[in-house]
């Protein structure tokens, strides 16, 4: 109405500069988050790099942005074993992600960026990325035999309920899907974090591998970027499950869903609802299970957010 208002009184004018106003808006968050004050604090021979935050911790993850000097280009990334997809923000800029799983050892990984100058040959640019232990949260709570002991025939169904999302979180598309900025799937209250390590009558669990999200049953879940859906699977723990293939190893997964509206192999775009929340598989009540994983190891979401999120 407040629109229509100005429309009337000023004329389309109006109209044009506040969608200026829009476009400018988003590009200076871009300019603020992806390229924090326009400055690359090392430098190697024909590229430039600033990678935030200035380590890893364990479950942490960081955004690393490569720009090319002219007539440079670069050949290849890796970090560790992994060889890393870039995604090309500007014609010389571009972006990658790496992370540490929470049994990484603390110490110091390298990123490897060869690089190729005009005229000359191929160099090799190393770069110390320092890894840090962590400590997460624990919670001791006191349950019933069965929710810690699996009969025969559900340990065989967890089992393969593991191995098929972690088989679909395996694979590295060479397409990168995803462009910044990321949103949540859900706009809510975060009720258990990525890395609480739980004991059950004192036998320690696995950490928690993602983010819980506070979601009545039939709330709206919300592809956070483009993706193709890698896995719709229905699991005795994590009840209705859904992995989305973000390109390049990076995969976001969603559990515990009372209803699913996408289909393997599908394309979904950023901000398409791909179901519902709910209660399904081994839940205490409604809510959101969230994780985030990269090259096959779970990170911590809301740091994840807080590099790539809006």
């Amino acid at each position: 109405m407040k629109i229509e208002f100005f429309h009337r009184a000023c004329g389309p004018r109006v109209i044009v500069m506040f969608s200026s106003l829009m476009a400018f808006c988003i590009c200076f968050w871009v300019i603020l988050n992806v390229f924090p004050e326009r400055v690359f604090a090392e430098t190697g021979p024909g590229v430039q790099w600033d990678i935030k935050p200035a380590y890893l911790s364990q479950g942490g993850i960081c955004r690393v942005i490569l720009k090319t000097e002219p007539e440079s280009r670069i050949l290849a990334v890796s970090f560790g074993s992994r060889n890393l997809v870039l995604k090309r923000l500007t014609d010389n800029t571009y972006m990658g992600l790496i992370g540490a799983g929470l049994k990484e050892k603390p110490g110091s990984k390298t990123l490897q960026v060869k690089v190729i100058q005009k005229g000359k040959h191929a160099k090799i640019v190393k770069i110390p990325v320092v890894i840090k232990g962590k400590k997460y949260p624990e919670e001791h709570l006191r349950v019933s035999r069965k929710m810690v002991e699996f009969p025969p025939d559900i340990l065989k169904r967890v089992l393969a309920d593991q191995k098929a999302v972690k088989n679909a979180c395996s694979q590295v598309t060479k397409r990168i899907y995803w462009d910044l900025p990321f949103i949540w799937p859900v706009r809510s209250k975060l009720l258990s974090p990525f890395g609480l390590r739980r004991f059950f009558n004192e036998q320690p669990r696995s950490p928690h591998s993602g983010v819980d999200l506070r979601a009545k049953t039939g709330t709206p879940i919300k592809a956070p970027n483009n993706a193709r859906v890698a896995l719709v699977r229905n699991c005795y723990l994590s009840g209705n499950t859904v992995v989305l293939d973000h390109g390049g190893g990076l995969y976001t997964l969603y559990a515990h869903l009372s209803r699913v509206d996408i289909k393997n192999g599908q394309e979904v775009q950023k901000g398409q609802v791909i179901g519902l929340a709910g209660a399904t598989g081994r839940a205490t009540g409604p809510h959101l299970h969230w994780g985030v994983s990269l090259f096959g190891t779970r990170v911590d979401p809301a740091q994840f957010m807080d590099l790539v999120g809006q």
